[in-house]
């Protein structure tokens, strides 16, 4: 047969992914440029095995999806539900009381993500300390997986859809929980489970960076400290390359083979044992699809040498591909799973390349994924890259190595390699400082497909020429670049942030950005036993998610309607991650001492301005029109007109101060309404309402949230006076795009229509 066989072959099922994932127009053109690329082989049984794989493939997926199909539940109505879960120790994840996990339902056989809260002390220190399989007696609600409710937000249900999961259950009470039975066909993933469950449990004692960098590297999983520990590899996007393509699973094998070699083992028995503790190292290291491919291709090439089949390292991919899309057959579409697969194929095919080609190989072939998935680009990452690399195995992985290994009698010596990396991360963390990000955007997904094909094609040409076509590429990245931050459409968007505010305004060319509230959480006490956790933000992955994958790195001016969490408790996010020119508040807020910690780790000066009724500001300030301190009755109302509609904005504020706006101006008229207090009661008059007659309404409120938002009352007001409303509740993140004096509104949950 011809060399590399199973690579030509893995090509059309890749494309057949493609198809199934949401892409079949793509699809069928990449399927039939495989086929003709398999064709002009001429080898009749790469022919017909290549057909043979495309209906396996095709027959599993299909039959998949219609399982998934029948098991789906509506995400927006929880049913309740009874349900008897085996749960492997080291997939429960503890986050202060809340705990996250998946588990198999043992009656159905059907996968679950499941979270709830520990009760008592007793119970979270059972969690914590668990190592063996158990079965969760439980009740709660189930419905389906909440989707991405903004655009370019991460698409949870998509991601567990690929693993076989449609459903989340909400634990209500646990009627009991015990010790699993293991059977002969469980028993050898329960006792890798159990030790992955241990190594964790040693990781989680570990001190400060040593611990993120050993429970990352080690297990597979992330620490909640990971962001804060670890600023300088994630702004250099270094813990996409070490962590999630699996390279450290290919040192660590490598460093087992030589470790053998130098003990004089013979060969045929180490090289049976490494390929029997394969599966079991495989569990133990967090079963990503990294380690997967790591694990797959090392164990087919032993596996061949010791039948004597000639397997070459790229069919030892393809091979490896196959098993990843029939574990994930979203593997195509996720950032993990193309830097673990796609950069190893390069080092693969550019492996008789200068080291300077190399280089640039993969660097092109990573900058589409890094650029979907991460929206930016730091320059320095190919210096740090250059730095970093080659102290990853001499260095990096062994000092994380030594440290955790003797922590239980040398802790000084742990203590000594935390401090290590994390001043070499304190480095890197400098080095993201100095100027050089690109805060590029988010491209379209056939550019970056484009991207990657020309990559490949480059690579086809003689080193002499190829000087030109990386110019070529260069100018194309350019060109999109000046397509995304200078968009002719300019845009009015309310995010889901959930029971919040936030409203993006937008103007074309980007000529001003300004931002109406952060959004944030309300914060409940806990009890002592609770321990604490690091600060998360909800912005960063809905709102400031959005502005960056729109290119935006600054916002000209950001409105905070009133003191209240839901509405600025993520502004210390935004201070971080993007530059705010201004900051304009209520008069009167900026005198109150206690929202102003927020303040204190901005990344840059801001400058805060009071604003009232009259203000000079590129908003029309209705509401306040005095200074009072920043509660609801002081709320910021704010007024635009953008793509021949006006807005009003409302933030919190109540019916007494609709009652001053209506007595200050009673021909007062709007198009769109943002509805004040999320829809409560409190808000939206009668009077109100039938005064401006808007055309439409818009409501900002959490899922299920506590406070009943919006009230039946107001949904009456709005029926009474023919108002159409739309909420973030049912459709998730709501934006007008205009073009001059015309646009349409885009929902995420509910698709367009034209305005």
């Amino acid at each position: 047969m011809t060399a590399d066989r199973w690579f030509f072959m893995s090509l059309p099922v890749a494309a057949l992914s493609v198809i199934m994932g949401g892409h079949p127009w793509a699809g069928a053109l990449l399927l039939g440029v495989m086929l003709a690329r398999v064709w002009t082989l001429r080898v009749r049984s790469i022919w017909v095995l290549t057909l043979v794989l495309l209906g396996l493939f095709g027959g599993l997926w299909g039959m998949r999806q219609a399982t998934l199909t029948r098991r789906q539940l509506p995400f927006a109505t929880p049913t309740l539900t009874n349900r008897t879960l085996r749960v492997q120790p080291d997939a429960v994840v503890l986050r202060g009381a809340a705990y996250y996990f998946v588990a198999r339902d043992i009656v159905t056989g059907e996968g679950l993500t499941v979270r709830g809260a520990v009760k008592t002390a007793d119970e979270l220190q059972q969690l914590q300390h668990e190592s063996h399989a158990t079965v969760w007696r439980v009740s709660g609600q189930q419905q389906g997986i909440l989707p991405a409710t903004n655009f370019n937000q991460f698409d949870g249900a998509a991601y567990w859809r690929h693993r076989g999961i449609v459903k989340t259950l909400k634990i209500t009470a646990i009627t009991g929980r015990e010790r699993a039975q293991s059977t002969l066909m469980s028993g050898f993933t329960d006792w890798g489970h159990h030790w992955r469950a241990r190594l964790i449990q040693a990781c989680e004692r570990l001190p400060g960076a040593l611990r993120v960098y050993a429970l990352g590297l080690l297990p597979g999983t992330k620490a909640a400290e990971s962001v804060a520990e670890l600023q300088g590899m994630q702004r250099l996007g270094l813990l996409h390359l070490f962590a999630i393509s699996g390279l450290h699973v290919a040192l660590l094998l490598t460093a087992v083979e030589w470790l053998c070699v130098h003990l004089r083992l013979q060969r045929e028995h180490w090289e049976t044992g490494m390929l029997l503790g394969l599966p079991a190292y495989f569990i133990l290291a967090g079963s990503g699809s990294g380690v997967l491919r790591a694990c797959w291709m090392r164990g087919l090439q032993l596996t061949g040498k010791r039948l004597g089949w000639r397997l070459s390292t790229l069919d030892a991919w393809a091979l490896a591909f196959l098993v990843g899309l029939a574990v994930n057959p979203g593997l195509l579409f996720e950032l993990g799973s193309q830097l673990s697969y796609g950069l190893s194929l390069g080092l693969i095919l550019l492996k008789d390349e200068s080291k300077a080609w190399r280089q640039v190989g993969l660097t092109l072939l990573g900058l589409p994924s890094l650029l979907s998935g991460l929206f930016q680009w730091h320059s320095l990452t190919l210096l740090a890259n250059w730095l970093v690399a080659p102290l990853f195995p001499i260095v990096i992985l062994p000092v994380t190595l030594l440290g955790t290994a003797v922590f239980p009698w040398l802790p000084g010596v742990s203590r000594w390699c935390a401090s290590l990396l994390k001043r070499l991360d304190d480095g890197l963390a400098w080095l993201a400082t100095l100027p050089g990000n690109v805060p590029f955007g988010k491209p379209a997904w056939w550019v970056a497909w484009l991207w990657l094909a020309g990559t490949w094609w480059l690579f086809t040409r003689a080193p002499r020429q190829r000087r030109r076509w990386v110019w070529a590429l260069l100018v194309s990245y350019v060109l999109v670049y000046g397509t995304i931050h200078l968009p002719l459409s300019g845009e009015v968007a309310y995010f889901d942030v959930g029971q919040g505010d936030s409203i993006l305004l937008r103007t074309p060319f980007n000529r001003r950005i300004s931002l109406i509230d952060t959004g944030g959480r309300l914060g409940f006490p806990q009890a002592d036993w609770v321990p604490p956790t690091p600060t998360t933000y909800g912005a960063e992955r809905t709102n400031i998610n959005y502005l960056k994958s729109r290119g935006i790195d600054h916002v000209d001016d950001l409105y905070l309607t009133h003191h209240d969490a839901d509405h600025i408790g993520d502004l210390p996010a935004f201070l971080q991650e993007l530059r705010v020119k201004r900051l304009l508040v209520p008069a009167g807020m900026e005198a109150e001492p206690g929202w102003q910690r927020l303040l204190k780790n901005s990344a840059t000066p801001v400058k805060i301005e009071p604003i009232q009724v009259g203000s000079q500001v590129s908003l029309l300030v209705r509401h306040p029109y005095h200074a009072a301190p920043a509660e609801n009755e002081n709320s910021l109302a704010l007024q635009g007109t953008f793509g021949g509609l006006n807005f009003l904005f409302m933030g919190d504020l109540d019916q007494a101060g609709e009652q001053k706006m209506l007595a200050a101006d009673p021909q007062l008229r709007t198009d769109v309404l943002k509805l004040g207090h999320h829809g409560s009661k409190t808000a939206s008059a009668p009077a109100f309402i039938a005064q401006l007659k808007p055309k439409w309404a818009i409501i900002s409120a959490g899922r299920q949230n506590r406070y009943g938002h919006p009230n039946a009352e107001t949904l009456t007001t709005l029926r009474q006076n023919q108002v159409p409303a739309v909420s973030t509740q049912t459709s998730g993140m709501i934006r007008y795009v205009y073009r001059g004096k015309h646009g349409y509104w885009q929902t995420k949950l509910k698709g367009a229509q034209v305005s």
